[in-house]
Parts: structure tokens; sequence; C-alpha cells
């Protein structure tokens, strides 16, 4: 079961009822091709992977090669960012959120679909168990601007160094074409205290 039929599971999410066993769970936010998806589920067969992608085209091709590749430790849900944090995922069960590439949505008429707003962030640090992180990256300077903004006044997440987070994780698909095109890369990383005083 590669593909999670939302009218077939608990909600919130139980990730040993959706991987059939209980092991630390990524979430990748955006999966796109799922090329960094897939290169992380295979390095980490120890690890449960989660992709959460909206696009029906890219969700389908995800799938599709999950299965190919045999991914026992995938699956994959075709909803949105906010359906999956507010209603889909429980609290302290996320290990990592990725979140690679987001769409700038560069006119300022579309800056309200932007994933990187405060409530998102603070949805994203209720779910992540204590110790865990939250991984970004960007491409767009202007919009790289904004998510620093908003993750430095993040409730319940501190900054970690961003090199030494992203160092032995492979490259997606878009940051492939954007080395070989010279393109300056924008990192984030945070990580949710082990011991907070937050309201987390």
């Amino acid at each position: 079961m590669i593909n999670v039929d939302l009218d077939g599971v608990s909600i919130p999410f139980a990730w040993s009822e959706l991987f059939d066993r209980q092991a630390p769970t990524d979430v990748d936010i955006g999966s796109g091709k799922g090329k960094f998806l897939n290169e992380m589920a295979t390095a980490h067969p120890e690890r449960n992977f989660l992709a959460v992608e909206r696009a029906a085209k890219y969700h389908r091709l995800c799938c599709e090669r999950a299965a190919r590749r045999g991914l026992t430790n995938v699956r994959l849900v075709r909803t949105t960012a906010e359906d999956f944090l507010f209603r889909l995922v429980d609290e302290n069960s996320v290990a990592r959120f990725f979140v690679l590439f987001p769409d700038p949505w560069p006119k300022k008429r579309h800056h309200k679909r932007r994933f990187f707003k405060a409530q998102t962030v603070e949805a994203v640090a209720r779910a992540l168990e204590p110790g865990g992180r939250l991984l970004v990256k960007s491409d767009h300077a202007a919009y790289a601007e904004v998510i620093g903004e908003v993750l430095a006044t993040a409730h319940g997440l501190q900054a970690i160094d961003a090199t030494e987070a992203f160092a032995e994780l492979p490259l997606t698909g878009f940051e492939h074409k954007y080395r070989i095109e010279g393109r300056e890369i924008f990192s984030f990383a945070l990580e949710k205290p082990k011991t907070s005083n937050s309201q987390f």
C-alpha cells in the first residue's frame, strides 16, 4: 500500500498502522518527482518516509517510482501540506520534515499561497517529536529572505547548523539542476529541543 487511501486509515495517522511497523518517520512536503524521497528511502530502510504531494501527476509518478524500486518503507498521500499539518498528523510524531524548494509564488497576489507562514511553522513544530528537525532549501532569494524571517521567530524550534544537517542527504532533482546552472541555494535547519519549555 504505497498510496495512502484517506478513507481507509485512522486520522490522525498512526505510523504503526500506515507502515506496519514503528520506526522513525520522516515527511517530505512537496515531493515532486520523488528523486530525493526514493534515494533517502533506499539508503535508510530502517526509517519510514511519507511524501505529501498535491499535484496528481507528481503523486502518481512518485508512487510508480517507489513501486518499481520495491520500497516497503515509503507511503504517499495526495493532499495539501495544510491538510496534512492541521488534520492528518499527530503531535510529537515526526522525526524530520523536509521542505525542499517550495513554490515561491513570486507574484504578490499569490503570496498567501506560500507554505512558510507563522501558523504553518507552528504546526510543523507541534508535529515534530522532541529532537526532530525541519530542513528547508530554496533557490529563490526573495522567498528565502521571507523563510528566514518566519523561521527566526518560530516558537518551539531552534536554529542548528544547516551545512551539517544536510551533509549526508542526497540532492533533489531541482537542486542538481540548479547547481549546474550556478544558482545560489539557501538552506535552513531547525530542531525541536529534546527538553522544551515552549508551548509545544
